[in-house]
C-alpha cells in the first residue's frame, strides 16, 4: 500500500469541488428557504397577535359598550318607573277630584231636590189638610 500523490491530490480536489457544488447547489437555497420560510411564519405570528389584539381591543370596547347600556336602560327603566309613579299619583288625584266634584254635584242636586219637595209640601200642606178635614168630616 502506497500513497499516490496524484490521486491524493485528485481526491483534495475532488472533495473540495464536491464541497463548492453542495455549498452553492444545495446548502445555500436550503438555507435561503428555510429563511423564506421563518420570515413568513413570524410574518404570519405578527399578523394573528395583531389580530388576536384587535379582538381583544373589540371584546373590551363591547363589554364597556354593554356595561354603558347597562348603565342606560336601568337608568331609563328607573326614570320611566318614577314617571310612571308620578302620572299614577297625578291620575289618583285627577280621579279623586272628578269624584269629589261628583259627589259634592250629587249632594247639590239632592239638596235642590228636598228643597223643592219641602216646597211642594209646604204648598201642598194646606190643600192637603183641607182635603183631609173634609173627609172626617164627610165620614162622621
Amino acid at each position: 500500500m502506497s500513497i499516490n500523490p496524484s490521486e491524493l491530490i485528485w481526491t483534495v480536489i475532488n472533495f473540495f469541488l464536491l464541497l463548492f457544488l453542495l455549498k452553492h447547489f444545495l446548502y445555500t437555497p436550503v438555507l435561503r428557504f428555510m429563511e423564506d420560510r421563518q420570515a413568513r411564519m413570524d410574518a404570519k405570528l405578527n399578523e394573528e397577535k395583531q389580530a388576536q389584539d384587535k379582538v381583544e381591543e373589540n371584546d373590551a370596547r363591547l363589554q364597556s359598550q354593554k356595561a354603558k347600556s347597562r348603565e342606560e336602560a336601568k337608568r331609563i327603566l328607573a326614570q320611566s318607573g318614577d314617571e310612571l309613579e308620578k302620572r299614577h299619583a297625578e291620575a289618583m288625584s285627577q280621579a279623586r277630584a272628578a269624584s269629589s266634584q261628583v259627589l259634592k254635584d250629587g249632594e247639590a242636586a239632592l239638596s235642590e231636590q228636598r228643597e223643592k219637595t219641602a216646597e211642594a209640601l209646604r204648598t201642598a200642606t194646606p190643600e192637603l189638610a183641607e182635603l183631609l178635614a173634609k173627609r172626617l168630616l164627610n165620614e162622621e
